[in-house]
């Protein structure tokens, strides 16, 4: 019996494709690892958390706060958020290893714990260094994405709300934040190509998130676009890696199956 040859799109855009036994074990791998990614926690959770609360995108917001089903945009490669995630975790274990106590016998990190910005909104921070009284996010991008935060040197309102929101976690438990970090580390290239960008904790920035997401939460109970779908049209967009959103459904028109992305 004859393999069938490992194409489009279990395949990937490799070239030339793969035929055989490579074949058949590259399309076993890529089965076992895509879904265990959709087993994940993260990938099952449903309620809006830090990492989402900032999107500039009201229209993501609104679907995300319905939970809207379908997504049409459920099939986006796993990889990059794998690699992330195995990266964060090997960060936990390394700076739990290395962790200390401060002279006022406290641990000087604090690893993946869970902090509420308010009753509604509770997410798993990174790291807390106690010495540098700074909150700390870890993200892992790819080349291109890594040359755009350095130029910018702005890590864009999602992430900044996100370190912001953890901020306000840590201070909402008692602990004394003035600085909040974006640590990115490359996923592809050297360990020497780290870029940092930091600023004073503002938690006006995260309570300002959380008035915005229940100003929306407002706005879908008065105009039910679940019972009236062309009030969806109502919703700004903006541009928000659409590509990656669970909502995007490229040249679509009807709104209630998805977006067809920003400004459209």
């Amino acid at each position: 019996m004859t393999a069938p040859t490992f194409s489009q799109p279990t395949a990937g855009w490799a070239s030339p494709t793969l035929t055989g036994l490579a074949a058949e074990i590259a399309a076993h791998v890529t089965h076992v690892i895509k879904s265990a990614n959709n087993n994940a926690p993260r990938s099952r959770q449903r309620s809006i958390g830090p990492s989402e609360i900032g999107t500039p995108c009201v229209r993501r917001l609104a679907y995300k706060l319905l939970d809207w089903d379908p997504k049409p945009n459920s099939d986006t490669d796993p990889w990059a958020a794998i690699v992330g995630t195995a990266v964060h975790a090997w960060l936990e274990h390394t700076f739990g290893a290395a962790n200390y106590a401060l002279p006022d016998g406290r641990p000087r990190y604090v690893l993946e714990r869970r902090v509420a910005a308010d009753a509604k909104l509770v997410g798993s921070s990174d790291l807390l260094d106690r010495y540098f009284r700074c909150v700390i996010d870890w993200k892992v991008p790819g080349a291109t994405a890594m040359t755009e935060y350095r130029k910018k040197q702005d890590p864009g309102l999602t992430y900044r709300v996100q370190a912001h929101t953890y901020g306000l976690g840590y201070a909402n438990a008692g602990e004394d934040i003035e600085h909040v970090a974006i640590v990115f580390l490359p996923r592809s290239g050297r360990l020497d190509g780290i870029w940092v960008w930091t600023e004073p904790f503002q938690p006006i920035l995260a309570q300002a998130a959380l008035q915005r997401r229940d100003n929306v939460l407002q706005t879908v109970a008065a105009l039910d676009p679940e019972a009236n779908p062309a009030n969806w049209a109502l919703f700004p967009t903006a541009d928000a890696y659409c590509t990656y959103c669970p909502w995007f459904l490229p040249k679509s028109t009807d709104l209630s199956r998805g977006c067809p992305g920003a400004n459209q």
